[in-house]
């Protein structure tokens, strides 16, 4: 009985968050306990302009594709503390996305699609397990970044570690 009142209150819980995104444009579903992107959340807040989304704190293992395509406008994107491995390539035709984190997932490699994201300023991919970069890719492609926190990549090279420092543009806040 107590997991039925559990799923319950969970979906309340998203359709109350959901009702007020259509005010603030804010989409905060972070500790949700969800593990993917249901259809009924998109439908609920359809017609609405969202900019900034939240689904941290979640059990998410797969990347929310249809994000890109029902808010294209978003500005934000705060994935952290879920269980995804890799962020596709449809999110470099997120063009207004300023700030993206996606600490704490389960990522191995540097994603492409992210360089596409060319007004991008803030992004936070700490406590993965991200090995390589191309680090000239990476600055060239990303001239606006102010923001970038590698931290807790245990398995980064030492090579590509002293590469960011060396070429990091001086605007650029490096946490390593």
């Amino acid at each position: 009985m107590s997991i039925v009142l559990s799923a319950g209150r969970g979906v309340t819980q998203v359709v109350e968050r959901c009702e007020a995104a259509k005010e603030s444009g804010f989409l905060d579903l972070s500790s949700c306990q969800l593990m993917y992107m249901a259809d009924a959340v998109y439908m609920l807040i359809k017609n609405h302009e969202i900019t900034r989304i939240s689904i941290q704190d979640n059990a998410m293992k797969k990347f929310p594709k249809k994000l890109v395509v029902k808010f294209p406008t978003a500005t934000i994107l705060n994935m952290a503390n879920n269980e995804i491995a890799e962020i596709p390539n449809e999110v470099s035709t997120w063009t207004s996305l300023k700030g993206l984190n996606a600490a704490k997932n389960l990522i191995t490699t540097f994603p492409d699609a992210v360089l596409e994201l060319k007004n991008l300023i803030y992004l936070d991919l700490n406590g993965n397990n991200i090995k390589e970069i191309d680090v000239d890719r990476l600055y060239s492609s990303l001239p606006g970044l102010i923001k970038l926190n590698l931290s807790g990549n245990e398995n980064l090279r030492e090579d590509v570690k002293e590469k960011l420092k060396l070429l990091k543009p001086q605007k650029l806040e490096l946490i390593l």
